[in-house]
């Protein structure tokens, strides 16, 4: 059985989930440059002094913040491709699945976006997993790939460009499944192959939920900050 308190954390986890919390609840209204200290502590009603427990200034907080939403994304990918074990198909998913979330869940979106968090955070990220999914694929010859890191850095960019016009209204839900298509083809599967993943029917869950906090990831290890013992 699962302990219940474990679950709810420790104090310094529950504290540190309030600042990234109230974080976030800032910038649904402005960027992470603006943030100020007393803000984010009046936000999590907390003193201002225990902000300094957790982080030494902002940067580090909006650094964590963007750990987090990578951390957030990978946890709501291991959901949808558990048990799978072909390379295409994960590909296919992973990617439908980011478009979803940035197309239906515009808070997360605008963390992606609008706000200033650290470029790499879910960029980085994604470019791995794609980039061992890829490797896969070529090594069972169901992708053509020459150069590993070029397909998989723009693929990635692909996927980003894809999400950002979805989510500010540029495109519908209908380039979702078309567009992941046509990069399965771009890596060599076959069109008719690659349509059929594109439009494969899957259960997706919703998007992740907002606010994000750490200690709401299943089976996602997360850490102490890196910075600010």
């Amino acid at each position: 059985m699962t302990n219940p308190i474990a679950l709810a954390g420790s104090k310094r986890e529950r504290t540190r989930d309030q600042l990234l919390v109230a974080a976030q609840a800032l910038l649904g209204e402005q960027e992470a440059t603006a943030l100020g200290l007393r803000r984010i502590t009046d936000q999590a009603g907390l003193a201002h002094a225990t902000f300094y427990n957790y982080y030494p200034d902002i940067a580090a907080l909006v650094a964590d913040l963007g750990e987090l939403l990578a951390a957030t994304h990978a946890a709501a990918m291991a959901s949808i491709t558990e048990g799978l074990t072909d390379p295409a198909t994960r590909f296919a998913r992973v990617t439908r699945q980011t478009l979803r979330i940035a197309a239906l869940q515009p808070g997360f979106g605008r963390l992606m976006f609008d706000v200033g968090l650290p470029a790499g955070s879910l960029s980085g990220e994604l470019r791995l997993r794609l980039r061992l999914d890829i490797a896969e694929g070529v090594e069972r010859g169901v992708f053509r790939v020459t150069d590993l890191d070029l397909a998989a850095s723009m693929v990635a960019g692909a996927i980003s460009g894809l999400a950002l016009d979805l989510y500010r209204g540029d495109l519908t839900l209908a380039a979702i499944d078309a567009g992941t298509s046509r990069l399965l083809e771009q890596l060599g599967l076959a069109p008719h192959a690659a349509e059929a993943l594109g439009h494969e029917a899957v259960d997706f869950p919703p998007p992740p939920r907002l606010p994000m906090r750490w200690l709401a990831l299943p089976e996602i290890p997360h850490h102490e900050p890196r910075v600010g013992q």
